[in-house]
């Protein structure tokens, strides 16, 4: 068991540990997670993450914090129980200013852009309203990168319907799929933003597997 946590696969100058599959196999699948590039079982691995009414979930040895059901708002800095709106005014963003990066150097797929944002103090991006889209957008122009692919936090694979990994939020009324997407259920499991021939970039379901530049986000 010792060799099944200390094996690590170097990608893209980032450091990804992945459980081998035949420990995982023997310890009845539990869903054991990467954490300080070793493998480790399910006993709450980011906990120190994770605020008030939010969990801590793996997939694909990645963990990280959603909001427990019935609630919602920023796992990291905790979760507010959910009212309706007739009792209250809705709101769309976490509380705070949201701050987005936009990497220009390293790609990696899905898994390893959300490790990245980790390990930057950071979470790979979400988005809850055309504000936040276009302020992504506008991170995107001055890199100066055209006709390329940007990952955000969006995911289909655990839930089977689009959610925000960073938040276990789903995605919002607001949508900025490009003509025809999301097109394929069966392969294309995470959300990117896509450019070709100039024409902006927009919404689209891409491989999870994928190398992209990844975009992360802080609040302050």
């Amino acid at each position: 068991v010792q060799s099944a946590m200390e094996d690590s696969t170097v990608h893209i100058s980032l450091v990804l540990c992945l459980c081998v599959l035949l420990y995982v196999v023997e310890s009845r699948d539990i869903p054991w997670s990467c954490v300080d590039l070793r493998c480790l079982p399910p006993a709450d691995p980011c906990p120190t993450e994770c605020q008030g009414n939010a969990t801590c979930q793996i997939h694909n040895q990645v963990p990280y914090c959603a909001c427990k059901p019935g609630y919602s708002g920023n796992p990291f800095i905790g979760c507010l129980e959910e009212v309706s709106q007739e009792n209250c005014q809705s709101f769309s963003s976490p509380p705070g200013r949201k701050v987005y990066r936009v990497e220009r150097y390293t790609k990696v797929n899905f898994f390893g852009a959300v490790i990245y944002c980790q390990a930057h103090g950071e979470r790979l991006a979400s988005i809850y309203s055309k504000e936040d889209n276009d302020l992504i957008k506008e991170e995107i122009r001055k890199t100066r990168i055209r006709n390329d692919q940007f990952w955000t936090s969006g995911t289909r694979l655990s839930q089977g319907h689009w959610v925000w990994m960073a938040s276990g939020q789903p995605l919002p009324d607001f949508a900025d799929w490009g003509s025809g997407e999301p097109d394929d259920p069966e392969n294309e499991q995470c959300l990117q933003f896509y450019e070709r021939n100039d024409n902006g970039y927009k919404w689209n379901d891409k491989n999870c597997w994928e190398e992209l530049y990844p975009i992360c986000e802080h609040i302050e």
